[in-house]
This record gives structure tokens, C-alpha cells and sequence, in this order.
């Protein structure tokens, strides 16, 4: 019977441990540290030494498969542009630290979107995309061409840092909404159009953005998650008890057998 229920448990263990030590044969984790080590010293303006570990992420990330289990092509496709984006823009004195910094971080930012399943680093940033979102509505609403071009500039500025990560942990369909909006917003014609037009365009857009990052929200409580945590710590307990119990009886055996023995 131990026997039994120990298979049991390190049957339920082994099938919910193998995804992460698959992920980690081909060190998700390792490519995750990377880019954030690279990030960091991009900030410190150690950009020599950031463009080494951009060069050192590319061998290791060559390592992995493209297929289903590891990483779809779509998936490649998206961290190998931003990587290449990262790799010009890093040793390039034509470009400012604050851009090195901006292209760092959406490499950053698209590498931990796949390898966090919740709470992924891009959901973070939703207070300063949502705050620039408001300011551009108040820039309508105030009738403040000049102020509303800058903050949309702005927003568009931030979105694009986790774009490549949306792409990767958003349905296609929801991404491809948000580029439509994007494209009416951004047309020059827009400011032509009445301001209620304005308005009402502005408060579907900021529905959508809300539903991308309340779709992050839902993920954290992932059902199977909760799944696995109960039916694991459903067998524990089970083969908890079934010990107690070995337990009792030997005990009880034990003072049958001293009672006889007083007899």
C-alpha cells in the first residue's frame, strides 16, 4: 500500500515538474538573467559589457528548438527582431542612453514573457501606459492639439515596449484590435473629426487596453494551478493518514500481545 500511494504521488509531482525541466535543459531561466543583467548595466552605461551578454544570450538562445514544446516560430521570430533591435541600438553613439535603455528593456521584458506563465514583467507597466492614456483623453476633451500630439507620442512611445511581449502572451486577434485602434488614433485626420467622434474612438481604445492587461490578472489565478496544489495536497494527506493509521494499529497489536503476555 505505500508503495502504491508514493507512486502516486511522485506520478502527480513528475507531471507537473517536467514542463519547468524542460524549460530548464534548455535554460529559460539562465536566457532570463541575461537580459536582465544586460538591462542593468545598459542603465549603468556599461554598454560594452551589455552588448557581450546580448552576444553570449544569442549562442545560448541558438540552443533551443523551434517546435510546439519549447518555442512556436511566431515566439522566435519576435525575441530574435528584438534582440537584433537591442544588438544595433546598444554600441551605437549616435543614440542616447535613454533609448539604449527603452530598446533593453523591451528585449527585457519580451525574453521574461516567455518564461513567466504569471505575472509577467510587462504588467507593470500598465499604471504609465494607462496615465498617459487619461492625459491624452483630457488633451481632447480640452481641445490641446499641440499637448495631445505629445502625449500620444508618449503612449505610443511605452506601448511599443511591450509590444513584442503582448505578442507573445495575447491572442493574435486581441493584438491585431489594439493595432486598428492604434492606426485610427495615429492618422492625421483624427484631429479633424469632431470631438465627441474623438471621445467616443478614445474610450473604446481604453476599454481594449484595460482588457489587455486585466487578461494578465486572470492568468495569475490559473485553474490548473489550483488543480495540482489540491490533488497533490489531497494524495499527502492521504498517505499521511494511511501512516497514522499504520501507526495506531501497531500500537494497538502491540498492547494486545502485552496483554496476553500477562495472561
Amino acid at each position: 500500500m505505500k508503495k502504491i500511494i508514493f507512486a502516486l504521488i511522485l506520478g502527480i509531482l513528475l507531471i507537473h515538474i517536467k514542463p519547468v525541466l524542460a524549460e530548464e535543459t534548455y535554460d529559460w531561466e539562465s536566457l532570463n538573467e541575461i537580459s536582465d543583467t544586460a538591462l542593468q548595466l545598459a542603465k549603468q552605461e556599461r554598454f560594452s559589457e551589455s552588448a557581450q551578454l546580448l552576444t553570449y544570450f544569442a549562442v545560448k538562445f541558438e540552443e533551443i528548438p523551434i517546435d510546439r514544446e519549447y518555442i512556436s516560430l511566431d515566439d522566435y521570430r519576435t525575441i530574435t527582431s528584438t534582440y537584433k533591435t537591442a544588438q544595433n541600438v546598444i554600441l551605437n553613439n549616435q543614440i542616447g542612453k535613454e533609448e539604449k535603455v527603452r530598446t533593453l528593456t523591451k528585449f527585457r521584458l519580451v525574453v521574461d514573457a516567455m518564461v513567466s506563465e504569471h505575472q509577467p514583467l510587462w504588467g507593470a507597466m500598465e499604471s504609465s501606459i494607462m496615465a498617459t492614456f487619461s492625459q491624452m483623453k483630457n488633451d481632447v476633451e480640452e481641445g490641446d492639439k499641440q499637448s495631445f500630439k505629445h502625449d500620444l507620442n508618449e503612449f505610443l512611445a511605452l506601448y511599443e515596449v511591450i509590444y513584442p511581449s503582448i505578442q507573445i502572451d495575447l491572442d493574435t486577434e486581441r493584438v491585431k484590435r489594439m493595432d486598428v485602434h492604434i492606426s485610427v488614433v495615429e492618422d492625421k485626420l483624427f484631429q479633424d473629426i469632431p470631438v465627441t467622434s474623438r471621445t467616443e474612438q478614445l474610450n473604446i481604445m481604453e476599454e481594449e487596453l484595460k482588457a489587455i492587461f486585466e487578461r494578465i490578472k486572470e492568468d495569475e489565478a490559473d485553474p490548473s494551478l489550483l488543480w495540482v496544489m489540491i490533488s497533490t495536497g489531497s494524495v499527502i494527506l492521504l498517505a499521511l493518514s494511511y501512516s497514522g493509521w499504520r501507526k495506531y494499529r501497531g500500537e494497538k497489536e502491540k498492547e494486545i500481545k502485552r496483554e496476553r503476555d500477562k495472561e
